[in-house]
């Protein structure tokens, strides 16, 4: 049996995703809900609902098995989900549906931002700066400027462009230590 394209896996969980709050023209991560970009949202009010099922072939999530082929988990839309690369090699390799699905539920994408957030921080040294970094975080002249020396970042995970935490980070860690230094 070929695996089931995105939109047959989408057309099987509409219920699902719905009773979750899911905008069916926004295509997100089905774990994290992280909004991918506007260039995969369906901004047509004369769309069909056919049309807003075969846009999900569209987007750039990934099929990630509830069951496991390696637990005899089926190539079928009951067993298929649609996740960011991310939230896929996160997510549980188990034999147990609930577990997966309650896994799922607990996915949060703002606080997947605040940890990677404190990692930096802690990769910094930054964590006792905390109210330094919000200062600077303030600053709108200075935020030009670290964005001005930041480069664009292909994010191989989610796609797109983007300018890291890392990269802001470490120009506040130079900021701060420039300033401790005169």
């Amino acid at each position: 049996m070929a695996m089931p394209t995105k939109a047959q896996i989408f057309k099987h969980w509409m219920e699902w995703l719905d009773k979750r709050g899911f905008d069916w023209g926004e295509p997100c991560c089905w774990a994290c809900k992280r909004y991918f970009d506007a260039k995969y949202d369906l901004n047509k009010p004369s769309a069909t609902r056919e049309d807003i099922i075969n846009n999900w072939d569209r987007v750039p999530l990934q099929r990630c098995h509830i069951i496991a082929r390696q637990f005899d988990g089926e190539d079928i839309p009951d067993n298929l989900f649609l996740m960011c690369k991310n939230c896929h090699d996160r997510a549980p390799n188990t034999k147990s549906r609930e577990a997966f699905l309650d896994w799922v539920e607990k996915q949060d994408y703002t606080s997947l931002v605040q940890e990677d957030i404190m990692r930096e921080l802690r990769t910094f040294e930054l964590v006792d700066r905390v109210d330094d970094v919000n200062e600077m975080l303030a600053d709108k002249e200075l935020i030009k400027r670290f964005f001005s020396n930041s480069g664009f970042h292909m994010n191989q995970a989610r796609g797109g462009l983007e300018i890291t935490l890392s990269s802001i980070f470490s120009q506040i860690a130079h900021e701060l230590k420039r300033g401790n230094n005169n």
